[in-house]
Order: structure tokens, then sequence, then C-alpha cells
């Protein structure tokens, strides 16, 4: 298909895909996509709808050369009287209306004459993109009548810019949701003294207050990738994931946008009292269990030979565990061992 694309076609095309990229905004991104592929499929007639699942209506439609009057009758009575459109949206690829039901039959229809050809809409084509069960919007294209019929190249050239319009849509979905949230989320944000990180249902971290910037300036990135994924934990209901090194965790859930989508916010306290233990090594310094054992023993004061008893391994296997430990901190000493695990851990104020 792409072969057959001229130049100017092939041009086209790239510049729909660059522009699905670089825009937040759903309204704007589904208008201009449309004005596009107007272009790109030599058709007549778009429109886009986002699907409500709550209220099971389309809504927040975008057009091009059709009646705005004439799409409000669409919305308040012919979505409902829809021959086509149902059986269109269970598609999850771009599919021609004559895949659905005949042209002759779509002519018999109340939706064909009283709607489409009001507008002058004949065939189409048709795309609803989904984020997992959620269809997050539609791209509905048509030529008029003694047009010629759209056919597979049609199809396929829409099928191509299918997965840049899903990613789009999904990347203005989460830019709406933070910024419908800014009000109610604004004082938790930006005044909490607590540290807030705010993940949507697919586990992504979507904003984080300063103080939760700050946190990520304290740990080394390594530290702070296994926090981050010990937050996302929580975030999806792991409630056994409460503390991790100096931070006691909570989780406040809520539902974000007109669309209700669920969010939740875990929060990152340090008002309790500081511990050091096997996780937080293990998280931060990606030590092993008995590394960990032998570090504590360490902090205590104990020789190799008292460690050794305690854990009931030779000395030189407590050498072993204490080398491996040196060289993963980047430490050569005892003391700079306390010191590290101390580091960030207290806060000392003169």
């Amino acid at each position: 298909m792409l072969q057959s694309l001229s130049a100017g076609e092939v041009d086209l095309l790239l510049r729909i895909c660059d522009r699905l990229s670089r825009t937040l905004d759903q309204t704007e991104l589904r208008k201009r996509v449309c004005e596009d592929l107007l272009a790109l499929l030599r058709a007549d007639f778009a429109a886009s709808y986002v699907w409500c699942d709550e209220r099971r209506v389309f809504e927040n439609a975008v057009f091009v050369n059709m009646s705005p009057d004439n799409l409000a009758q669409y919305e308040a009575h012919y979505q409902f009287n829809d021959p086509i459109t149902p059986a269109l949206q269970k598609r999850r690829r771009a599919t021609l209306v004559t895949e659905i039901l005949p042209q002759a039959e779509l002519e018999k229809t109340e939706f064909f004459n009283d709607f489409l050809m009001r507008d002058g809409l004949h065939h189409g084509v048709n795309l609803y993109v989904y984020d997992g069960h959620l269809n997050i919007g539609d791209l509905r294209i048509w030529r008029a009548k003694g047009r010629p019929d759209l056919d597979r190249r049609e199809v396929d050239l829409l099928e191509a810019v299918s997965p840049h319009f899903r990613n789009a849509l999904r990347n203005a979905r989460i830019h709406a949701t933070v910024a419908s949230e800014a009000g109610m989320w604004g004082e938790l944000w930006d005044n909490a003294h607590a540290a807030s990180f705010l993940f949507d249902e697919a586990g992504r971290l979507v904003h984080r207050n300063r103080a939760a910037e700050a946190i990520e300036e304290r740990l080394p990135p390594k530290a702070f990738a296994a926090f981050l994924a010990h937050l996302r934990a929580l975030a999806a209901g792991d409630l056994s994931r409460t503390e991790w090194g100096p931070y006691h965790l909570s989780v406040l859930r809520s539902t974000a946008g007109n669309a209700g989508r669920p969010m939740t916010a875990v929060q990152a306290y340090r008002d309790k009292p500081v511990r050091i233990d096997a996780r937080w090594l293990t998280d931060t310094h990606g030590l092993t269990g008995r590394e960990a054992e032998v570090c504590f023993l360490v902090v205590k004061g104990l020789t190799d030979s008292e460690i050794g008893s305690a854990l009931d391994i030779a000395p030189s296997t407590v050498h072993t565990h204490l080398k491996s430990v040196f060289r993963k901190l980047g430490i050569g000493t005892r003391t700079e061992l306390v010191h590290t695990l101390l580091e960030g851990l207290l806060d000392i104020r003169l």
C-alpha cells in the first residue's frame, strides 16, 4: 500500500503521524487529523466522537463539512437508532461501512435518508480505537454520492494512522485528567508536607509534588527507581507495602475527570522513627539478605569473628560478604559503611 502512494501522500501521512505525537489537546488533535485525513483519503466529510461509557453515548463531536444542526439531531436521536455504528464500534480496526451493512440495505434506513443524506454522506469508513476495554475516540470518514467508493486502500491508510491516533488520545486523556484535577489536588500537590505521587489506573506516574521531587533529588537513581516501583505496587493494591526505609506510606483513591477514571495518590511521610531493615537495604543498595544481616551487625560494632558466631558462619565468609558490600556501595571501610547506611536517614540540625 505504501509503495502505491505518491510523494505528496507519503509526506501527508508522515505529517499526520508527527502531529499526533505533538498535540496534547484532545479536541484539537481530532479536528486536525480529520482535516488531514480528508486530504489523504480524498474524502468529503469527517467527524470524530468520544464514547462516554458511563452514559453510553457519543459526545464531544468534532467535524468537517457537516452541519452542526444535523449532528445535534444525531446526538439527540439518531445515535440511538443507528444500524451501523454499534457494530462498527466493536471492531478494533478500520472498517468499511459496507462490511457491516450492504449499501443497498443502508439506503433503505431512516438513518441514511434522514441523517446521512441530509449532509450528503453516502459511503464511509470508520475507525474506533481503544485503551484496554474503553473506546477512547473514533474517526468517521465519508464520501459523497457520485464519488468513487472507499476501498481497501483507504482502510489500510486509516490503519496506518490508527496506532498513532490511539497513542495521542491516551496521552491527551492523561494530560486532561491531570489538568482537571488541578483544583482538587492543588493543595495536596503543592503545599502538603508529605511527598505525593499520583498514579493512573494503568500504574503510570502522572504527577508529583515538590516534596516528591525532593525525594528523587535526595536518593541515588537506583534507589529512587526501587522506591517508585514500591509505590506503584502499593497503588496497585499491595497493602503490605506501607513502609519503605524511613518512609511511612498511605494511599488515597479517587476518580478523575468526566470519565470517572480511577486515580491513586500515594503519600510518603517521615513522621516516624527511622528504621533500617533488610528490604530497605535491598531496595536502596541491592544487597542480598545475608549481606544485609552482616551490615546490621557491623553497625552494632561487632567484629568479623563476633558476626560469624552470631550468624553461624566462618569469619572468612563474613569478610567475603563485607567485600561484596563494599564493592556495591563503592566504599572501603566499616566507618564508611555506617555513614552510607545512615546518610539521608538522619535529619541533623546544629
